[in-house]
């Protein structure tokens, strides 16, 4: 991996790791990830068209059909992920979520594809399963209730992290195979038909005039939501660059970094519990990813 995507993919997971805070600290509705993808849409399309107005026509059959089954694995992760943190702290579901990925693949690979990991990628399997046992442990000082907090912040991570393989894998082989698309004609339209899908979900639901009212005008929520709206592209297409300059058993488990920005963004932002066993965890959990991406 050269320096320049070495910088990318740190940059963003500082990105992926600020615009996660905020997105738990909105705990907004559904509409929330609506209206986001529907500002996308219009401020980026436009701009795509007019700097590159042959983007959409380049696009190969193959590639509209990864995009078409993308979008809607983005929308139904954007849903659990902010389900999730309503439900469980920050530091516990971001680096489930975000080391339960990896490691879902690697398994994927072995049971579907017949595929034997290597010493190192075994290794970086148990790290991940320590990492999340050490997680569940919360010491003889935890208040009551805080031990099932953190249990459901481990299966909604894991759930998302189901997610984050699946759109992970589809995104990777948009942009790496004979497809047409680039990362920004990959991403744009793919926002656009986040929009569309999703808006039937938004409309039918009882007071979401009110909610994206309420979003636009109230000081916190409309900080989130522009937060998430540009930090949410900005991460995802950063990687989607390196993903072209690097290949992806190196991006992806270098990203990973980001999980423990997570659980020292979680402590000075959100105020949430960071102690030695939490840090060791997450610590086990990024250890973990990295020996799969590198040794896998």
């Amino acid at each position: 991996m050269t320096a320049f995507a070495l910088f990318l993919v740190l940059f963003a997971a500082l990105v992926h790791a600020t615009w996660n805070i905020f997105l738990k600290k909105a705990r907004a509705g559904r509409a929330f990830w609506w209206v986001a993808y529907v500002v996308t849409a219009v401020v980026c399309l436009p701009i795509l068209l007019v700097v590159d107005p042959g983007s959409l026509s380049r696009i190969t059959p193959q590639g509209w059909f990864v995009i078409c089954l993308s979008a809607p694995i983005h929308v139904i992760y954007g849903q659990i992920l902010q389900y999730s943190y309503k439900k469980a702290d920050y530091s516990v579901v971001y680096p489930t979520a975000r080391g339960t990925g990896p490691l879902m693949t690697v398994i994927a690979a072995i049971v579907v594809l017949g595929e034997v990991p290597s010493s190192l990628g075994l290794l970086g399997i148990v790290c991940i399963l320590g990492g999340v046992i050490f997680l569940s442990l919360q010491g003889s000082s935890a208040k009551p209730g805080q031990n099932a907090d953190v249990r459901t912040g481990l299966f909604l991570g894991t759930v998302t992290g189901a997610f984050i393989a699946a759109y992970s894998f589809c995104d990777a082989w948009a942009v790496q195979q004979q497809t047409g698309l680039t990362p920004l004609s990959f991403y744009f339209p793919s926002i656009a038909i986040r929009a569309l899908i999703f808006a039937p979900f938004v409309l039918a639901q009882k007071g979401w005039k009110d909610e994206i009212r309420t979003l636009l005008t109230v000081p916190s929520q409309a900080k989130s939501l522009a937060i998430v709206t540009v930090g949410s592209p900005l991460a995802y297409i950063t990687v989607l660059f390196a993903m072209t300059m690097a290949p992806l058993a190196y991006v992806a488990p270098t990203r990973e970094t980001g999980m423990m920005l997570g659980v020292v963004l979680g402590a000075l932002f959100l105020k949430e519990k960071m102690n030695a066993v939490r840090l060791i965890g997450v610590a086990a959990m990024t250890l973990g990813v990295v020996l799969i991406g590198y040794g896998g």
